[in-house]
């Protein structure tokens, strides 16, 4: 009975009632179901450790081991597969609670498969919440021209040499042109702007604490952009270039803000659209100019870049296998050099461009290592290392790595491992291994992040980028081998002592990937240096790859690294340091300093270090800010409101409030004169009548299920202003 009432009760209940079942059945060699457990076999050996997925943490990792739509939070978290930092958190809890309760090593990983912790109730990131404006939205509105144009010059800086989706030179005239009221602008072009505009706002309100409250919600912009190109039968349409760079740029949008399974979506019907098109593939159409082929080349491997991000943080299969493009790799010169001789000489001829670029990078010689030192790709590699450090030549390294990335995720965690042998998955691991050594070796002096030191901002940005994604790729890469793998009888005669080695190897380069990650930071957590160095759109999960390989290595009492504890935990204590810094401003954040921190304090604690410097309460929110008040007002519904107060976004990033001479109403006509508003954003809170306790300032955090609260929003009476006016959007 218990049995059934644990299929159709929430995860954490149903994992209480397989834990009782469980301690109650043990004893008498019964599973759950009162029947014998006919897992173990005359010899003893678990009838699992056969199957080849058992191996290292690949175990089931053709199988979905939970009903996925059978509540709305499980289906905002959706499938985590094996490479998910999500699934490695999962496991970490699964070893804490094994240590908590007194067992041994043997029996933790003998029993873990039956103790399994559900992706929902360790996820951080926020599907959860949603991402509709909380107020009325007007299609056609727009920023004053300041304010336009610091968020236009933002996203230039900030997000385009990581994302170059738009031809910077043209949108760049285009966007003069409209405000400039020299040109007409479609609704798709208008679709792009709010886009830019949405993620540079996320972009300066993270970045900049002065300027905190003069941001406003980048969900307005986004808003916008859904109703401008995504509204009604749009979806419906044949899409265009412009539609793909729409989808992209709402793709990595979500991305940056946690909004991962939206992300995963919208990024999908990106790549639908793009090779439904072609970008996906080399164009030899003449009628085409060459840097138009080139910016449709970078369309594509931005698309390429986010589904894999999105890929390796899911665990998901993704829409970008390698015999699905033959896009070449995009060239080292920025847009505004492409018209030039230099350039034009690899637009006009692809033989030269392949020789001298895609032949010289490492990617397309992953099946045939061997052609990497042929004449054509030496010479290349020079012609590379001789050029002046860009924001393409750092995107075509990016690129170049990624590629390698994927093939990881595709040879060594997709569905079809579970029919490979260990064997086999260990020669991929070993051949993986090698070519992102290689890639390494094949890096111009000006990007070589092995020896960083204090340098100009135009390389620092660009090593360290590429620095985070290498070390993110080696941690990917060895933590299958990271795990307690007690193999059977069988299994023991063929456990070799140089097959012991190669895992424990491998296991010792992810932890020390994930130390060299924490180490590319500094010491005393700052959002500054986070948003100006580092790969701040993905930088959650860049952390949280690292702080869980660790801790999971500390729970395994150190067993690749006995000489290293001490700094092992400096490197969980700094990595818990930057989340509580960076759980100030992001729901996401805070959700998974809470998962580490709990974890991390345990275990310190038992292993008698010193933990006083590690933050064990939530970080407090700014003053006046009451996050944690519930309401059920539809966002839909809800009008900007001026208080003179702080508020919560229930998008999972806190709400600025609006400045006295910024209180301006925005009419629904679409006459010319409403086209430059100003930038009045509403408010989300409004003042509380109660008296806030103890609790108030602290993130909605339920201790019992281990949960937030869903609705993070605060209440608004929708009633005017002192003024008499109301805030429309």
């Amino acid at each position: 009975m218990l049995k059934e009432i644990g299929d159709v009760v929430d995860d954490q209940s149903a994992k209480r009632i397989k834990d009782l079942l469980q301690k109650n059945n043990s004893k008498s060699g019964h599973v759950s179901n009162g029947m014998p457990d006919k897992s173990q076999d005359q010899t003893g050996s678990s009838k699992r450790s056969s199957s080849p997925s058992s191996i290292g943490s690949l175990e089931a990792v053709d199988r979905v081991e939970e009903d996925l739509n059978l509540t709305e939070s499980s289906r905002a978290t959706g499938y985590m597969g094996k490479s998910s930092e999500i699934t490695w958190m999962g496991r970490v809890q699964e070893e804490a609670e094994q240590r908590n309760r007194g067992q041994s090593p043997k029996a933790t990983s003998e029993n873990h498969t039956g103790d399994k912790i559900s992706p929902t109730t360790v996820n951080y990131h926020i599907d959860d919440l949603g991402v509709d404006a909380p107020g009325l939205v007007q299609m056609y509105w727009v920023p004053p021209r300041h304010v336009a144009d610091h968020l236009f010059e933002t996203y230039l800086l900030a997000v385009h040499p990581h994302f170059p989706i738009i031809n910077s030179t043209l949108f760049s005239t285009q966007y003069r042109d409209f405000f400039d009221e020299t040109s007409y602008a479609g609704d798709k072009w208008m679709a792009i702007l709010n886009m830019i505009f949405a993620i540079a706002t996320e972009y300066l309100y993270n970045s900049d604490v002065a300027q905190r409250r003069d941001i406003k919600d980048h969900l307005f912009y986004l808003t916008r952009a859904r109703m401008l190109s995504m509204g009604g039968d749009s979806l419906f349409e044949h899409p265009d270039l412009q539609q793909v760079q729409i989808e992209g740029l709402i793709a990595f949008h979500m991305l940056s803000t946690n909004q991962i399974n939206r992300a995963w979506r919208i990024s999908a019907l990106a790549i639908r659209s793009a090779t439904s098109l072609g970008i996906n593939l080399k164009s030899s159409c003449r009628k085409m100019l060459g840097v138009s082929k080139e910016i449709g080349c970078r369309i594509w491997w931005c698309l390429y870049t986010v589904e894999h991000t999105l890929g390796s943080m899911t665990g998901r299969a993704t829409s970008i296998s390698t015999n699905m493009y033959t896009t070449q790799l995009p060239l080292p010169f920025d847009e505004d050099h492409l018209s030039e001789p230099s350039a034009k000489l690899f637009l006009d001829n692809f033989d030269i461009r392949e020789k001298r670029v895609d032949m010289a990078m490492t990617s397309p010689h992953i099946r045939y290592p061997d052609s990497q030192q042929t004449e054509d790709a030496l010479a290349g590699r020079l012609w590379l290392q001789s050029l002046p450090v860009n924001s393409s030549l750092y995107f075509l390294y990016y690129c170049d790595l990624t590629v390698i990335n994927q093939e990881i995720l595709d040879q060594v965690y997709s569905a079809e491992s579970a029919a490979v042998s260990w064997e086999d998955i260990k020669g991929s691991i070993s051949r993986l291994k090698a070519t992102v050594d290689a890639w390494l070796l094949t890096l111009p002096p000006g990007l070589d992040f092995t020896a960083l030191k204090d340098e100009n901002q135009k390389t620092y940005w660009a090593k360290t980028n590429l620095a985070f994604h290498y070390h993110s790729t080696r941690i990917v890469l060895g933590r299958p081998c990271l795990c307690r793998h007690n193999p059977n009888q069988t299994d023991r005669r063929r456990n070799s002592t140089e097959e012991r080695g190669f895992s424990h190897d491998m296991a010792v380069m992810t932890l020390e990937s994930a130390m060299k990650m924490l180490d590319l930071l500094p010491d005393e957590p700052s959002s500054v240096h986070l948003y100006q160095f580092c790969p701040w759109w993905c930088f959650l999960h860049y952390i949280m790859q690292a702080a869980t390989v660790i801790i999971l290595e500390l729970l395994f009492r150190c067993v690749h690294m006995p000489d290293r504890q001490s700094s092992l935990i400096q490197s969980a204590k700094k990595s818990v340091r930057w989340l509580y810094m960076m759980s100030t401003h992001c729901i996401a954040s805070h959700r998974a300093w809470q998962l580490c921190e709990s974890a991390l304090r345990r275990l310190v604690s038992s292993m008698g270090y010193d933990d006083s410097d590690t933050p064990q309460t939530p970080n407090q929110q700014p003053d006046g800010l009451s996050g944690d008040h519930v309401d059920h007002v539809p966002p839909a519904q809800r009008d900007g409101r001026h208080d003179g107060m702080q508020g919560l976004s229930y998008n999972g990033q806190y709400q600025s409030s609006i400045q006295p001479h910024e209180n301006h109403d925005v009419g629904h006509s679409n006459n010319d004169s409403d086209l430059a508003g100003s930038l009045a954003f509403g408010i989300l809170c409004a003042p509380s009548t109660e008296e806030h306790t103890a609790g108030d300032a602290h993130f909605p955090y339920d201790p019992i299920s281990q949960e937030f609260i869903r609705y993070l929003f605060p209440s608004l009476d929708g009633g005017d202003n002192p003024n008499g006016e109301k805030h429309t959007f």
